[in-house]
């Protein structure tokens, strides 16, 4: 069933899948992917062994490939992959370079909220900046649970409200007096890259560390943690830590 926040969701990483303003090669071609790999994780650089460290050996989806940079890393480990995307076009990127590395896995267009696949499907599910996007969160996670098979792990990651980035994008909001002519909730999307030249712009939430943890109550041994996206947890003083961009949530069924 297609909504607003669906269809801008649609919109903004059909012309922006992530990570993809960070390359300047042609589209679909190995040095595009590299190009676009080590972007992301210099910007977060505790991320590829944070992920490497969790990925199941089993049967993993992926909810929001964008153009599979981290779905290549998930590939690299598990036994078989799935990469799902609201865009056309971040499945097609993911699928491209799942050929071009030769790795097994299948990447297609799917909602988070009411996914295609039988109950307990997967080993594992991961999901990096996307769920936060969604009209109806608490659907998607149940939709996780739902083809996670018992014992399954997930790792997920959300947009912190009680972040230093968060802050910043608070403050200019103020100063800037943007309150005068924009909600909040409309501002807030402007984080993402492109989201301000569009018509419909992204729905966007913010989780702090309670509201995530309770977002994933149904689930056992659930840890959140935070990371910054430019600098490693280990490098960041003690006291900044728990203010991450990201909430990172894992668990098991």
């Amino acid at each position: 069933m297609k909504t607003e926040a669906r269809e801008a969701a649609g919109e903004q990483w059909s012309a922006n899948p992530a990570g993809t303003n960070h390359a300047v090669a042609k589209e679909g071609t190995r040095e595009f992917y590299d190009q676009m790999t080590g972007s992301r994780y210099r910007l977060q650089p505790w991320l590829p062994s944070l992920l490497r460290s969790w990925v199941p050996r089993g049967r993993v989806l992926e909810i929001g490939c964008g153009a599979g940079t981290d779905h290549s890393v998930i590939a690299g480990i598990a036994r078989d992959t799935v990469a799902i995307d609201l865009a056309e076009r971040g499945a097609r990127l993911t699928q491209t370079r799942l050929r071009l590395e030769g790795r097994p896995g299948v990447a297609q267009v799917a909602d988070a909220e009411r996914m295609p696949f039988p109950d307990e499907s997967f080993d594992g599910v991961y999901s990096f900046g996307v769920l936060h996007h969604t009209d109806h969160p608490e659907q998607a996670v149940a939709e996780m649970r739902r083809v996670m098979r018992p014992g399954a792990t997930f790792m997920v990651a959300l947009y912190h409200r009680h972040s230093m980035f968060a802050a910043q994008k608070l403050l200019t909001y103020l100063i800037g007096m943007r309150w005068r002519s924009q909600s909040w909730r409309d501002y807030l999307p402007e984080l993402e890259y492109g989201a301000a030249r569009l018509k419909n712009r992204p729905l966007v939430r913010l989780y702090s560390r309670g509201s995530a943890k309770q977002l994933f109550s149904a689930f056992h041994d659930v840890r959140v943690t935070t990371e910054h996206p430019a600098l490693s947890g280990r490098l960041l003083p003690r006291w900044l830590r728990p203010f991450g961009w990201y909430v990172i949530v894992t668990g098991r069924r």
